[in-house]
């Protein structure tokens, strides 16, 4: 991503949140979150630590983003969010194919235990759940998470 994707990142990213979560958590803690995730200086900070953003192209349109980290036995995808326009199309498998390719590891990725829409989608993609978590967050809201993995293999 651009500086200019990056300053823009909250607008892209904010409606994409309150559409896929409205069901799954409550307004404050999506408000909460995709500020914490996506306003400016915020999304610097965790690009320091070693976040990469990376916007999705589908026909030459911004489809959506993916931030992700590398690490020694892993990828952690952070985030995958696609526009409502584009899902449907395979583009989520192209992503952890792409990134697959790029650093031969598996990928892991934290998914909201209520969000079983994304479950679904990450089981049929070949993710596994290998652990549950729950972090508290400020406000009294609690993530209740599965860690999932992709294993890697070298003859998909």
């Amino acid at each position: 991503m651009n500086e200019s994707d990056l300053r823009s990142l909250y607008d892209f990213a904010a409606p994409i949140w309150f559409e896929c979560y409205k069901d799954v958590l409550q307004h404050g803690q999506i408000d909460y979150l995709t500020h914490k995730y996506f306003d400016y200086q915020n999304v610097l900070n965790i690009k320091d630590n070693g976040m990469i953003y990376e916007n999705i192209m589908y026909n030459d349109t911004k489809a959506g983003f993916i931030a992700y980290c590398i690490n020694a036995d892993h990828i952690y995808l952070d985030k995958i969010y696609l526009l409502s326009d584009f899902r449907g199309n395979h583009i989520s498998s192209s992503a952890f194919d792409y990134l697959q390719e790029r650093y031969s590891l598996p990928i892991r990725l934290n998914v909201n235990q209520g969000n079983a829409v994304a479950v679904r989608a990450y089981k049929g993609r070949g993710f596994e759940i290998i652990e549950e978590k729950s972090y508290p967050l400020p406000g009294g809201y609690t993530n209740v998470d599965y860690i999932m993995e992709k294993p890697f293999s070298q003859n998909k």
